[in-house]
């Protein structure tokens, strides 16, 4: 991977193609959307490791970036309209500006206006494979405390994308589940992020772990794979940790009683 990451043709050719055909779904043949397929499936295998497989020099600068650590209106912003509240725009210093100047080769893998395309495949696409791959990109992108992934975990916020990786929870496909799990629990590492995630998608999370009645999220429960429910919980894991009101939350939803009985059911086996 290392090697592919330094060939600048071949990162600049799979995401030029791979995001820019990606606008137009209605007027794709199959063959196409394959291809768009594979161009997200190999970004996402890229996207690994990156803050330990690159050098400080390829990594560049960041000071251009700092806007996007700040929320302008403090509480009052909610994720500068994310999950539906808008904020009034305004002009001048707060206008978010992400490329201030040019990035090319290996620094567009992970570069904040990367963002915005992946959430366009994640909004628009229905092809599972390229919804796991897009998810799993930015999973590897938003992990740990690389000064980049932290921007990255700002960017999705700035692009209202946390209510779409939610909407993702909802589908049926256990692998697009998992990923989009594990994206948010890294999305979490946000304080902002957080705290929107455990307001506004605690119950989508509960919903897909096994237990309750029947009718509701029981039936789901069955299908998750073992993977699938260990990336839920550690995303409830990380939502609720130092955070009082997402711990309630989860009270709420049900989830301290589904926690309970799979440790109980694995337990047992």
């Amino acid at each position: 991977m290392q090697s592919v990451r330094v060939c600048i043709e071949c990162v600049h050719s799979m995401i030029a193609y791979g995001f820019l055909i990606a606008i137009c779904f209605s007027l794709l043949s199959f063959f196409l959307l394959q291809t768009v397929e594979n161009c997200v499936c190999i970004l996402r295998n890229l996207s690994y490791r990156l803050a330990a497989e690159t050098s400080h020099s390829q990594q560049g600068g960041s000071e251009e970036l700092d806007g996007l650590l700040c929320d302008t209106g403090g509480k009052d912003a909610e994720s500068s309209g994310c999950w539906g509240k808008k904020k009034k725009k305004k002009k001048g210093h707060d206008q978010v500006r992400i490329q201030k100047r040019l990035f090319h080769g290996i620094q567009m893998l992970w570069h904040p206006t990367i963002v915005k395309p992946y959430l366009t495949l994640l909004s628009e696409c229905s092809n599972p494979d390229t919804l796991e791959g897009a998810a799993g990109a930015l999973q590897n992108l938003a992990a740990g405390s690389w000064k980049w992934s932290v921007y990255i975990r700002a960017a999705v916020r700035k692009e209202k994308g946390l209510p779409i990786l939610v909407e993702l929870l909802r589908i049926d496909n256990d692998r697009v589940v998992c990923a989009v799990a594990t994206a948010l629990r890294n999305m979490a590492l946000d304080i902002r992020n957080k705290e929107l995630i455990g307001k506004y998608a605690m119950r989508d999370l509960v919903h897909r772990l096994p237990g309750g009645s029947a009718n509701s999220s029981g039936l789901v429960g069955k299908t998750m794979s073992d993977d699938t429910i260990t990336a839920i919980c550690c995303a409830l894991h990380e939502v609720i940790t130092k955070n009082m009101e997402n711990t309630k939350a989860l009270r709420d939803a049900g989830g301290i009683e589904k926690l309970i009985g799979i440790a109980r059911s694995k337990g047992d086996k």
